[in-house]
């Protein structure tokens, strides 16, 4: 049984998709009780609206049945069985399974508003979300939290940047470099053999010709992922006396390199579908600790969602999430696990704790 506090969180929203969202979600859920229906009626009957919302949440989720997304879906849902299957049933994974709740609700508002503006900016439609450059020489553009911009630069090349990004553009006659000095983008780069393409990020240097891939820069961590053709990526200052940073690797789609501080680099196969995911509007997560999560829905909402207690952090989860609408997860995480987040901060950010 939804909580009362659970329903003042949907309700504040203000947003009838959303909420439409969680009660289709709801009714499919595991643990749907005949109060939820009692609930689900009620609103259902509050507003010609929300009967129209409730009727596109069925159509899109008709729709999907024959889509690859679906596909997607299932099979994360089926892993999620799987692992709660042999769980044992006196702990919090017997909650485990993740209910269809927490799958259709994320999914069905990714499709129908994947652009819908995000907590705690100011967001704005699709087609206004391009980034401002600086007036400058070599122009730097920049976004907010909870924006994502997309800039078409004078190659033809294009550059979509991602939450709390800040990139600066070095275009000559005779290059084409680029320096990542904040944050995520993804770059799909036109073929200039005579000028090849550089993105610097933290004295790692990716170079490509033509072809698409995506640049990360946190603390003294490089992540790239290559989604198509090929890049290498190099030191900046190697120094061939010290083995350690003599790391030049070349990348293969599907490949992700990661650089941390002056470790040699690791290079693993990657899911690039999850990677890139935030240029439509989600987050993909299959099998991830809470913790971790919680850590990258954080990076596109001013206000922030907080692990009240540490061992929380380890539950695992897997879904499609929309970013930045960290009410909306916190309402749906609550409906699928022994979670509880009622508890505010003096921030306004949202404590996450066991249910009681």
């Amino acid at each position: 049984m939804m909580d009362p506090h659970n329903m003042d969180a949907l309700n504040a929203t203000n947003n009838v998709e959303e909420q439409a969202a969680y009660w289709f979600a709801r009714l499919r859920a595991d643990n749907a009780s005949k109060g939820d229906q009692r609930r689900f009626k009620t609103w259902l009957e509050e507003s010609p609206q929300h009967a129209q919302a409730y009727a596109l949440q069925e159509e899109v989720w008709t729709a999907m049945q024959d889509s690859a997304v679906d596909d997607e879906i299932m099979a994360m849902r089926q892993n999620a069985l799987s692992v709660s299957t042999g769980a044992n049933n006196n702990s919090w994974l017997k909650y485990g399974a993740i209910a269809a709740s927490l799958l259709v609700v994320v999914v069905s508002m990714v499709m129908l508003n994947p652009f819908a503006s995000l907590g705690g900016s100011s967001g704005t439609a699709p087609s206004d979300q391009f980034a401002q450059a600086e007036p400058q020489s070599s122009p730097i553009y920049r976004t907010a939290i909870g924006q994502r911009s997309t800039v078409n630069l004078p190659d033809g090349s294009v550059v979509e940047l991602n939450t709390d990004s800040l990139i600066q553009v070095n275009f000559s006659e005779e290059s084409r470099d680029l320096i990542l000095l904040r944050g995520e983008a993804l770059f799909e780069v036109a073929k200039d053999s005579s000028r090849p393409f550089v993105v610097e990020a933290d004295g790692k240097l990716v170079t490509a010709i033509g072809t698409t891939f995506s640049v990360r820069r946190a603390d003294d961590e490089v992540r790239v992922t290559l989604i198509e053709g090929i890049v290498t990526v190099d030191q900046d200052d190697g120094d061939s006396s010290n083995p350690a940073a003599v790391s030049k690797k070349q990348l293969k789609p599907g490949e992700q390199l990661v650089a941390l501080g002056g470790q040699p680099f690791q290079v693993n196969m990657i899911n690039t579908d999850s990677v890139t995911s935030w240029k439509d509007g989600r987050l993909i997560f299959d099998n991830e600790p809470l913790g971790m999560i919680v850590q990258e829905v954080n990076r596109y909402s001013t206000r922030k969602l907080v692990v009240g207690d540490p061992t929380l952090s380890d539950m695992r989860v897997s879904g499609i999430f929309q970013v930045g609408s960290i009410d909306s997860f916190a309402v749906a995480l609550e409906a699928s696990f022994p979670v509880e987040n009622s508890a505010r901060s003096d921030e306004g950010d949202i404590v996450l704790n066991w249910k009681e």
